[in-house]
């Protein structure tokens, strides 16, 4: 229960991953495999999110309702996620105009502040939902993923069968839910030789079921398929878990060098990275619709402008903790 450097790198290279997404085409992540690791970026994130949280809740022995909703806890949460993104937000009010882009406040409330908008509402969320899931999951970790699972799974079925208009479907963690509770779980079973069994062997129909919908046009019933987050549904979460599970085996393995020092700088910075990028790429949209051919500048300015991001935010609290 200490902080793990290896999770800051596949952070790290999950926020890469997002730059792709929305700098490539979509024939350009298909063939280049894409489905398998860059398409993965936003499940990963949020396998993770579950799994950190789940390690700080046990660091500090909080176990009932009481403790795990103490306000000046959640508000500490709101204002990491809420102060670098209203920020964006203003950048985005403001210069709106001057490129003929939409930016109001209800913009923002519906997730589309830019490229990956809603990722923001789904972390609001998560705030107020998580604890409740480690809460089940001391009880019984594996009747909450089983919970989780069936209600993700009824998400995705009520969305299609109700039509729920992308806007709003795109706003809620309930898409994501399995993920998450991986996470969670994952942290109670990874000595459990029986559940890494079971994880490799989802893994593995996760892998069959992404071939089929990225490369043979499989059409399932999940309101995911008519969205940009085709395929994203609880039959793959099973995928970014085992890639979580690689990366915490394997990684610590291999020699530490300067790349995995930038990675694990990266992961530390990929929320403002996020932030950054959303705008950067909504900004862009305004002239071109995918830049593959400026991949590197893409990189270049996200990765810079956001680590500048992280750090002034790091400068403002530090002389803020002086003054008082």
């Amino acid at each position: 229960m200490v902080y793990n450097r290896t999770i800051d790198v596949m952070k790290g290279l999950a926020i890469l991953f997002v730059i792709f997404i929305h700098s490539l085409t979509n024939q350009t992540v298909l063939d280049i495999g894409g489905p398998f690791y860059i398409l993965q970026a936003v499940p990963l994130f949020l396998v993770i999110a579950g799994f950190n949280n789940t390690m700080s809740y046990e660091r500090h022995h909080s176990e009932t309702l009481i403790d795990l909703y103490q306000p000046i806890l959640l508000l500490k949460k709101l204002n990491r996620i809420l102060l670098p993104a209203v920020l964006a937000y203003l950048f985005q009010l403001v210069i709106g105009p001057f490129i003929g882009e939409e930016a109001s406040i209800f913009f923002y409330l519906f997730g589309r502040g830019g490229f990956g908008g809603f990722f923001i509402s789904i972390m609001i969320q998560l705030i107020f939902f998580l604890p409740f899931l480690y809460y089940l999951a001391k009880r019984n970790h594996h009747l909450m993923l089983l919970i989780s699972f069936l209600v993700n799974l009824g998400f995705e079925l009520a969305s299609d069968i109700l039509d729920l208009p992308p806007f709003l479907y795109r706003l809620f963690f309930f898409r994501y839910l399995f993920a998450i509770a991986l996470g969670i779980w994952f942290y109670f079973i990874q000595q459990d030789k029986k559940a890494l069994t079971i994880i490799k062997i989802g893994a593995f129909l996760s892998i069959l079921y992404l071939i089929l919908v990225h490369y043979f046009d499989y059409n399932g019933s999940f309101y995911s398929f008519d969205t940009a987050w085709r395929g994203q549904n609880p039959l793959t979460f099973f995928y970014p878990l085992f890639l979580f599970h690689l990366g915490l085996t394997y990684l610590p393995k291999l020699r530490w060098n300067i790349l995995y020092e930038g990675l694990a700088c990266l992961g530390k910075q990929s929320y403002h990275i996020f932030i950054v990028q959303m705008v950067y790429f909504w900004v862009i949209a305004s002239y071109i619709d995918k830049t593959q051919s400026i991949l590197v500048i893409d990189l270049a300015s996200c990765l810079i402008i956001g680590s500048a991001y992280y750090h002034l935010e790091k400068f403002y609290f530090r002389h803020k903790k002086h003054l008082r």
